[in-house]
């Protein structure tokens, strides 16, 4: 047997054990009263924030499984689009209210008509794909709906760029549809599978003087 081999296998694994030990000492100080590594270990994992992060990334799978069954099961031909739509809601807020909602299915409604114009009129025109795309950003920004700019342009650029042999207005319902359901679905997802917990604040004591 190459006991050699081992043996040096065995050390080079008490090096790198002892890396990432001096490693964790740097990222998290100990204290004097605990060293255990567990309690450094922890505290590692709170200061970067590794369970509500794994928890979003959880929440975003679940979600856009959803979104692919549910779209199949309603018959839209390209439900994958609502499957992107939840991955845009969830990343850019993981936990969207039901007014955020409401603004970027509106927003999504105001891409889509403009995308539906602008198909007629841009002809393969780069520059005017991109004016289209700035006016429906700043369309939404204007009517206060800040937070729907992204989506409405992703709504437009698909019906503008994606071509479909059903038409234009039929796209643009289409993809109306497909990125409200994913806007739907990522407000469930936040709300029902495993919901943030709301912090409660102690009443201020009234001072009986």
């Amino acid at each position: 047997m190459p006991v050699p081999f081992f043996t040096e296998l065995y050390s080079l694994t008490l090096k790198l054990r002892r890396l990432c030990w001096l490693d964790l000492k740097r990222v998290v100080p100990m204290s004097t009263n605990s060293a255990a590594p567990e309690g450094v270990f922890s505290g590692w994992w709170q200061q970067k924030n590794f369970g509500n992060q794994a928890m979003s990334a959880f929440k975003t799978g679940v979600a856009v499984v959803l979104c692919v069954w549910l779209g199949n099961l309603f018959g839209l031909e390209h439900s994958y689009w609502a499957a992107v739509s939840a991955i845009v809601v969830m990343g850019a807020d993981p936990a969207p209210s039901l007014a955020s909602c409401r603004d970027r299915i509106i927003g999504t409604a105001i891409g889509a008509f403009l995308g539906w114009a602008t198909y007629y009129a841009w002809h393969g025109h780069y520059l005017l794909y991109g004016l289209s795309v700035a006016l429906c950003i700043f369309v939404c920004s204007v009517l206060a709906y800040e937070k729907a700019g992204r989506l409405a342009a992703v709504a437009l650029s698909i019906i503008v760029l994606v071509k479909i042999d059903s038409g234009p207005a039929q796209a643009a319902m289409a993809r109306f549809l497909e990125v409200g359901l994913g806007v739907v679905v990522a407000l469930a997802v936040s709300s029902l599978v495993f919901p943030p917990s709301t912090a409660k604040t102690d009443p201020t004591p009234i001072s009986m003087n």
